[in-house]
């Protein structure tokens, strides 16, 4: 209750949102490590995996099959390049359309990565995704364990990965919002945790509090099952 209160208290303003922000960076990319010492067995080999997962910023309406960001989108691009500039990303993944590409683009030049194109593939029901696009997906962020990955991807694809990284939410993107962000820390195959956070926090310290909330429960997780 102390706790809670006093971050109420504290003032939001943009300095603080950066350091708030910074603040998840730093925790997640120590709590790898951390987590794997501590929580899993050591015969448990598999080493926990940060995955970052947004939407692609705001888009054009034309050309409709496949638009570019609008400036808007590509100064939320350039903004997820400073947010996650030192999360300790080494590899990052986006469809094959422009919305997305451009959205990697500026963090992807800031850490000289090539991100990989992963084809978003459709199902039998072309309102569904393909199972076999959903387990190369999961598959290519089990390759990278231990490490952190960016995805960048749509309103229909994020959630969709999210659940079949074993995701204990099943969040959904608004078609008009663009500044969703879930981090997605994968302990297991099949099993994860999901923080859902915002770009542009308009509560900051609402925002720090849920990280340190979070952290504690991913640490004490397994030792309650």
């Amino acid at each position: 209750m102390r706790i809670a209160c006093f971050v109420q208290h504290l003032k939001c303003s943009a300095r603080f949102r950066s350091y708030a922000i910074s603040f998840l960076i730093l925790v997640l990319s120590l709590g790898r490590g951390v987590t794997n010492a501590a929580i899993f067995p050591p015969e448990n080999k598999f080493k926990v995996t940060t995955v970052y997962l947004v939407r692609h910023a705001e888009k054009a309406a034309e050309p409709a099959a496949d638009p570019p960001l609008l400036e808007a989108g590509n100064k939320r691009a350039d903004e997820l390049a400073r947010m996650l500039g030192k999360a300790g990303i080494k590899t990052i993944y986006t469809s094959q359309y422009l919305r997305a590409k451009q959205t990697a683009e500026p963090l992807a030049k800031q850490l000289g990565i090539s991100p990989t194109v992963i084809p978003v593939r459709m199902g039998e029901n072309p309102r569904q995704l393909s199972p076999h696009y959903l387990t190369e997906m999961a598959e290519r962020i089990y390759s990278n364990t231990g490490g952190a990955v960016l995805i960048v991807g749509h309103s229909n694809t994020i959630p969709e990965i999210i659940k079949a990284l074993g995701g204990d939410i099943a969040p959904t993107i608004d078609e008009t919002v663009f500044d969703d962000l879930f981090v997605v820390t994968v302990y297991a195959k099949g099993k994860a945790k999901v923080a859902h956070l915002r770009q542009s926090p308009s509560n900051s310290a609402q925002l720090t509090s849920f990280l340190l909330l979070d952290c504690i429960m991913l640490v004490s997780m397994r030792y309650s099952e």
